[in-house]
């Protein structure tokens, strides 16, 4: 949720929406500590869900006003005189001298010259496979920021949907297979989401794994994590 949070109140304060004092003490407040007040993230998705159309909008009207000019004419356009004048002859290129074998040892240079940029390449690779070099992760649908959390922990949840969707619904159950919370949260036009959840409260009393899914548009997604109640 991190970075997400604070781009959304900078965003908002850029933009001139809401209560540039109370929106600055919140980002100030999360960047220290690293929590947010139910209420206050309320407050910042309100104005998110309120003004981020309209901030499309304008951007989208600004594009469409920049219109290119056309290219400017040339200085200095051909005469006629210049457009009739014939083209030159191409010149021949000489024949090789001494026949096939001189065309027998080009042959052998551009294959040997191949041959090496295929060496080069395959040392390379062998290098990289060497080193450890992996590929980009895809980004997960649903992230949590911890693997297990006990009584009182907040939990951050967040991610990004495979499809385009307004809204996407987040529940937790516990072992025995009951859900224990619930929430219905905005998706950004990025098709980003982020909540925090407070362990603890009804329903938070029993050891072991639970599960946090999320569905949206007929897909869906699950990530697991333990919690201890005592």
């Amino acid at each position: 949720m991190g970075q997400f949070f604070t781009d959304d109140i900078d965003s908002l304060l850029k933009s001139g929406h809401g209560d540039s004092a109370r929106l600055a003490n919140i980002r100030e407040e999360f960047v220290r500590t690293k929590l947010v007040s139910i209420d206050d993230r309320k407050y910042v998705e309100g104005l998110l869900a309120r003004y981020s159309q309209t901030v499309e909008v304008k951007q989208e009207k600004i594009k469409e006003s920049r219109i290119v000019p056309p290219p400017p004419p040339p200085r200095n356009p051909p005469t006629l005189l210049e457009v009739k004048q014939k083209p030159k002859k191409a010149e021949s290129i000489p024949k090789l001298q001494g026949g096939k074998t001189k065309l027998r040892n080009v042959v052998i240079s551009v294959c040997a010259t191949a041959f090496a940029v295929l060496v080069v390449s395959f040392v390379a690779m062998s290098q990289d496979l060497e080193t450890g070099i992996v590929a980009p992760s895809v980004i997960k649908v649903l992230e949590l920021d911890s693997s297990s959390y006990v009584r009182g922990d907040i939990i951050s949840i967040s991610g990004k949907t495979k499809e385009a969707t307004s809204i996407a619904t987040l529940s937790i159950t516990n072992p025995a297979g009951k859900q224990i919370w619930n929430e219905v949260v905005t998706v950004k036009p990025s098709g980003t989401f982020a909540t925090l959840v407070i362990a603890g409260g009804e329903g938070w009393d029993q050891l072991g794994t639970h599960t946090v899914s999320v569905s949206y548009s007929g897909n869906s997604d699950t990530a697991k994590f333990s919690f201890d109640p005592s």
